[in-house]
């Protein structure tokens, strides 16, 4: 069902709560059915008919359904009904922030719940923003003289409220998460951000939006993706409902709002242009920029809306001064920029005062771009994954980038190896797998265009060995096999914009390649795994977030090999969880009673905490000699 207006989350909770209990176990069926009711729009909001005789009206305030009182049924049941919680249901969520805004980001583009920066020219102090604050990048450390205090009473009760709540979705697994859990999850989100739970409510949003995803069967669903985001709930949500929370607690809370400070005249050239789709809800795209001194700088355009937005968004007018640039021409060309706000991260502001003309650009050849890639590729790299371990708000504008020049030596799946001057041989994979962007076609050309040297500009992948989303190309020699771009690309190609065709293959001769459509095996390295003990533990983590705890406690015992392979630790801590998945309390009398679950959540907890940190070790090693 397409055209609903989004609900907030209390709106979601009290319909939810108003349904007797008979009726909650049918919610989920409903909301099935549901899918097919045909909605109409009207002045001041939505009618959805759901048979001759009954339909569901809800009526919009500045585009949002925000009492629940505005969603009314025409039937008996009416408003106690199946009716109108699933229409509820089936609506976006609303995460209160004001159309038009645009969210900042980080330097990764990953804006999963980013706050609108603020409208005039002036710094703001996050400490003041008294809206709602409307999604976070993450963890943020308040900002202002002296230590942030410590969580009140009302922060340690909404932590202990998220923890309670993603205790549960971990119990159930994404095969149990309907829109009951769901929904309290929401509401738990919300109480959270009412009372500065920055970061915590950030990734119960995430979480909300990988479980509908996954219900749903949205193929942009990845499971991995939702394990992460449960691991961040459940760990920030635990440290923050302590009477002490371990760590410190401005990171913990992290922020709504960033400081946009004066920024002296700049001198920019466009690098290059990503698209970007959020689970979130936000969508769109995000130019990076270099100054005179190779500085990476970020500008934005980001609103709530789907993978259509972003396909769209390259074109959309930048929103800093008045240059009348498209994002895709951006990265093409440059710009001056007086009375400048800019974010410590590098992100740029569109306040009024702002002055940008057009000016020209430079290829990634020449200075100041050239010296991206004239960094030596183990400083880069060392570069990359000391930002990723870094809150988001202190990571500097591209600082997980690498610029490196390579030679490409095949195509294996969806993957494509290359191999760089020094002999390291890094596999390529898409940045983005939705099917409305051009990344997966453009990655699979790549791959049949073997012998080519390229200039790559590509996001580390912290998680997987010498791995490199890829997010722009550049020939480098005009002679040999290679790439023949049209000159308006002014030599590079955007991959999540710039449609690649076969004719823009060049064989060694200057002819036209005769692409095959696929490699000899022999002839194609295979892309270097991950360790397989490793392996086998994420596996693990990710099975529980999908069937649940049932599904841990029927799992065969994998210990041994995590013993064989010297992850000692690991294979306590999976046998713990496995333990714990297993426990059944009794009463006095021998009768099997039901825990809390958050022995288990613990253990849990416990293993994809380690995971994670020796995945990225791992990853971080396989990139040195």
């Amino acid at each position: 069902m397409t055209g609903l207006p989004p609900v907030t989350a209390p709106v979601l909770a009290e319909a939810l709560d108003a349904l007797p209990a008979r009726l909650r176990r049918k919610v989920d069926d409903a909301v099935v059915r549901a899918g097919g009711w045909p909605v109409t729009g009207t002045a001041g909001g939505v009618t959805v008919r759901v048979d001759e005789a009954t339909t569901v009206t809800l009526v919009a305030v500045d585009g949002v359904v925000r009492r629940a009182a505005d969603a009314r049924c025409s039937c008996l049941l009416a408003p106690n009904c199946l009716h109108r919680m699933a229409v509820l249901a089936l609506a976006p969520v609303d995460d209160g922030v004001p159309v038009g805004d645009t969210p900042p980001v980080d330097d990764a583009a990953l804006v999963d719940d980013a706050a609108p920066p603020p409208a005039a020219d002036r710094p703001v102090d996050p400490a003041a923003a008294t809206g709602p604050p409307t999604g976070v990048t993450g963890d943020a450390v308040a900002d202002g003289a002296g230590s942030p205090p410590a969580p009140t009473g009302r922060q340690r009760a909404a932590a202990d409220g998220l923890w309670r709540v993603g205790v549960a979705v971990l119990a159930a697994g994404t095969v149990g998460c309907g829109v009951v859990l769901r929904t309290a999850l929401l509401r738990a989100v919300h109480e959270a951000r009412a009372n500065g739970l920055h970061r915590a409510a950030a990734s119960g949003t995430r979480v909300a939006a990988g479980l509908r995803a996954a219900r749903e069967g949205e193929p942009q669903h990845r499971l991995a993706d939702l394990t992460d985001d449960l691991r961040e709930l459940l760990s920030v949500s635990r440290r923050l409902r302590g009477d002490t929370p371990a760590g410190d607690p401005g990171a913990l809370l992290g922020t709504a709002r960033r400081t946009y400070d004066p920024q002296a005249g700049l001198r920019l050239y466009g690098l290059c242009t990503v698209p970007v789709v959020a689970d979130s809800g936000y969508a769109g795209v995000v130019t990076y920029l270099a100054d005179r001194t190779g500085r990476l700088w970020t500008v934005a355009d980001l609103a709530p809306g789907d993978v259509g937005r972003a396909a769209g968004a390259g074109d959309a007018t930048v929103a800093v001064g008045e240059s009348g640039l498209s994002h895709r021409q951006l990265t093409r060309a440059g710009l001056v920029v007086s009375g400048g706000t800019a974010s410590e991260s590098g992100q740029l502001g569109a306040g009024k005062a702002v002055r940008a003309a057009r000016a020209a650009g430079v290829g990634w050849a020449d200075e100041p771009l050239a010296g991206l890639w004239a960094q030596p590729l183990p400083e880069q790299v060392r570069r990359a994954f000391g930002a990723v371990a870094l809150p988001l708000p202190e990571r500097s504008a591209g600082a997980d980038l690498l610029f490196v020049t390579v030679r490409v030596l095949g195509g294996h799946e969806h993957t494509v190896l290359v191999g760089t001057d020094d002999g390291v041989v890094l596999t390529l994979t898409v940045a983005d797998e939705h099917a409305a962007l051009p990344h997966r076609a453009n990655l699979r050309l790549l791959g049949q265009a073997v012998g080519a040297r390229l200039r790559l500009v590509g996001r580390l992948d912290p998680t997987r060995r010498a791995t490199v989303q890829a997010l722009a190309v550049a020939p480098v020699d005009s002679d040999g096999p290679g790439l023949t771009l049209p000159p308006s690309w002014a030599g590079h190609a955007d991959l999540g914009y710039d449609r690649l065709h076969v004719s823009q293959l060049r064989a060694g001769d200057g002819a036209v390649a005769a692409a095959p459509d696929r490699l000899p095996d022999a002839a194609v390295p295979r892309p270097r795994l991950g360790d397989p003990a490793l392996g086998l533990l994420r596996r693990q983590v990710e099975r529980v977030v999908s069937g649940g705890r049932a599904i841990q406690a029927l799992a065969d015992p994998t210990e041994r090999t995590l013993r064989l392979a010297r992850l000692d630790l690991g294979a306590h801590l999976l046998a713990a969880m496995g333990s714990a998945a297993r426990a059944r309390p009794r009463d006095a009398f021998g009768r099997l009673t039901d825990d809390d679950g958050q022995a288990f959540a613990e253990s849990w907890l416990a293993v994809a905490v380690y995971e994670e940190a020796a995945s990225r070790a791992s990853a971080e090693a396989s990139w040195l000699p």
